[in-house]
């Protein structure tokens, strides 16, 4: 398990950085979307962000398959105070990672459900329209969007530092 131990955790602050990079890739490629001029270049900007939305999809469960491993191959009490442990950075930032969760089918998919329709309808027409505007625009989704990024930045620095 010693030899394991060192690989397990590389892989999980790697795995960490490419989900991070996925987020903001995300972020970026689809603000530009967000603001094109043309449906064209609005549908070829989403469709570029599909990687990154895959990265962020399959890179978040993998980031949380190894960072549990590499504590449990390390004898850490991840699960802090329901081990006997009191809260360390580990502990918070199993928590802050668990509350982006819900993110996904309470914001991420039924928004994404009115964005889709209002994107279909555009392409239909062949113009951007003032729904696709107001889907892209939606406070909620950037909201949860911005938090999302936020969390998961604070956990990277939470690893990195490991203040408590």
């Amino acid at each position: 398990m010693e030899l394991i131990l060192p690989w397990v955790v590389a892989a999980h602050a790697l795995a960490g950085a490419v989900f991070l990079g996925g987020l903001v890739g995300r972020w970026i490629v689809l603000g530009l979307a967000a603001r094109a001029d043309s449906m064209a270049s609005m549908r070829t900007l989403t469709r570029a962000a599909q990687p990154f939305e895959r990265i962020v999809i399959v890179g978040s469960m993998i980031v949380l398959v190894l960072g549990v491993v590499a504590a449990i191959a390390q004898g850490r009490p991840f699960l802090g105070p329901f081990q006997g442990a009191g809260v360390d950075w580990l502990f918070a930032s199993l928590v802050l990672f668990l509350t982006v969760g819900p993110l996904v089918p309470l914001v991420f998919i039924p928004k994404g459900r009115v964005f889709d329709a209002a994107l279909a309808d555009a392409t239909a027409r062949g113009e951007i329209t003032s729904e696709l505007r107001v889907a892209w625009a939606d406070p909620v989704v950037r909201a949860a969007h911005v938090y999302e990024l936020a969390v998961i930045t604070l956990i990277f620095v939470l690893m990195i530092t490991k203040p408590f």
